[in-house]
């Protein structure tokens, strides 16, 4: 009888939090610096802390080949330091990069620019590279933003590089916002990428190890051969010959293109005065210049036409993947596709931005697994980026009983069938919106959440149309999980990847 009790309170508590979504409200306050910076603030009275976070509409969609890579590296290079951080003498440092720069200008030129560049010479400029490389080592300040940070209560100090975005993220005391905002602006302004070299080096180094990983190489040529032609077809890592042969003129080209005032929003959730935090926005980044107007990619992916097959062999898992072409994110038919990846493969998601998984409750998982024992794992997904969208099914077969990628196959495709032809039931539906609910409600009660999903949203759509998102997702019908099932899953969209691990691997 308690733990009867106990259920029905939980109960209460879950209807309690989908009646609040329904008419869930976000008290965002926004103010835009005539240079185009928007400011997003949420105030939350409490735990005297504030959540900073700045969101770039860069990521590695706008590279292009020779320069892949790109905003990855440019990640690493912001927390080098400017005229007033990371270094103990400006002029001395400055004297020892210019001097970097020119020989390793002579070094790429007789390297990369030659097919029968001199050996000797290159090694020579080498020795004399690692001795000017050495030298400026004592004019460094190691992780001195952070130290920064540290000293000042600072928590979380940390950045990412997408496909689409870039964010650098910390967590202050609420007196000490304008300290991020000082910050931030000087090295937004004065970012100077000294020990790009070495630091190049370090995230050649991380590509190695990723190529390393069983699996790594052939599910990049997958992403590859996915995406033909628009940006979306190289990591975010980059390709290793450019990251040998970027430039430091390359990456600065590349900040003053991206990472302007008018391609940002910088958003703070926490104990706050909003009049306050815009004064301070508009005496440190309101001096940022503002930058050129940036148009979307141009580049789409264009209609496939054709079935894709690759194989590969390897020391990784035996594995299969289907992958269908959908449309971006805003399009009305990302919330069914989002329905559809939750009830076919996992036990939670079934929301926007790549819901899915290999949960036990899910139509394969149940097929596949539990009922046929085929499959080890199997699971669906549903990916609305953009400008291009994903839908994929996973699996893995049980080897040990002679099952087969291609058995897997066959049988995805009779569960796309099924759908086609009846769609879902009714309880799915709803159970999967439940949890499309649940999944939003559990990404913002967070500060951090919130201020990510925010953030991450007005960069393209607007902050808003993750309110519309939701009630897109509570309106859809059977009708339209058949209908988006017909249109999208057919073989001409689609690519097929078949990894078998090799024999004495």
């Amino acid at each position: 009888m308690r733990k009867r009790i106990l259920v029905l309170v939980a109960a209460a508590f879950v209807l309690a939090a989908f009646a609040q979504a329904a008419g869930v409200t976000l008290d965002v306050k926004e103010h835009i610096l005539k240079n185009g910076m928007k400011i997003l603030m949420i105030p939350k009275a409490g735990v005297p802390r504030v959540v900073c976070h700045i969101y770039f509409q860069v990521g590695s969609i706008n590279e292009r080949p020779g320069i892949t890579g790109s905003a990855h590296v440019h990640e690493h290079l912001m927390f080098k330091g400017t005229e007033v951080m990371g270094v103990t003498d400006y002029a001395k440092d400055s004297e020892i990069d210019r001097k970097v720069d020119a020989l390793m200008d002579r070094i790429y030129r007789e390297k990369y620019w030659k097919t029968d560049g001199d050996a000797a010479k290159i090694a020579a400029w080498q020795k004399e590279f690692e001795e000017l490389a050495a030298a400026e080592k004592a004019f460094i300040i190691k992780d001195d933003l952070w130290t920064r940070y540290m000293s000042n209560g600072g928590t979380g100090l940390n950045a990412s590089t997408s496909q689409e975005t870039t964010g650098y993220y910390v967590t202050l005391p609420s007196n000490k916002v304008e300290l991020q905002m000082f910050l931030e602006s000087d090295r937004l302004m004065n970012a100077r990428f000294r020990e790009f070299y070495s630091e190049k080096d370090v995230i050649m180094e991380e590509r190695r190890l990723s190529e390393n990983r069983p699996g790594y190489l052939f599910g990049e040529q997958v992403n590859a051969a996915f995406y033909a032609a628009s940006p979306y077809h190289w990591e975010v890592i980059g390709w290793m010959d450019d990251l040998k042969k970027m430039t430091k003129e390359d990456l600065v080209d590349f900040h003053n293109r991206y990472y302007v005032p008018n391609n940002a929003v910088a958003i703070y959730v926490g104990d706050f005065d909003p009049a306050t935090i815009i004064a301070m926005a508009e005496k440190y980044f309101g001096r940022i210049p503002k930058g050129p107007d940036l148009e979307p990619i141009r580049t789409g992916e264009p209609s496939q036409y054709s079935e894709k097959r690759l194989y590969g062999e390897g020391p990784a898992a035996t594995s299969l993947q289907m992958m269908f072409h959908m449309p971006p994110d805003g399009h009305a038919d990302t919330a069914a596709l989002s329905i559809l990846a939750s009830t076919l493969g996992s036990g939670g998601g079934g929301f926007r931005g790549g819901r899915g998984g290999g949960g036990g409750t899910g139509r394969l998982y149940k097929t596949l697994v539990r009922d046929k024992q085929l499959a080890v794992s199997a699971s669906a997904s549903s990916r609305p980026q953009w400008y291009v969208g994903t839908f994929q099914f996973s699996a893995t077969p049980r080897v040990d009983k002679g099952v087969k990628p291609e058995d897997l196959e066959k049988e995805i495709w009779a569960e796309v069938e099924k759908v086609k032809k009846e769609g879902l039931t009714e309880e799915e539906i709803q159970k999967a919106k439940n949890k499309g609910e649940a999944a939003f409600i559990r990404g913002l009660a967070s500060t951090a959440g919130l201020a990510s999903r925010v953030g991450r949203a007005e960069l393209k759509r607007g902050w808003r149309s993750i309110l519309t998102d939701l009630d897109d997702l509570r309106k859809v019908t059977n009708e339209d999980v058949k209908r988006v099932a017909a249109k999208y899953f057919v073989k001409d969209n689609s690519l097929t990847a078949i990894y078998t691990r090799k024999s004495g691997r």
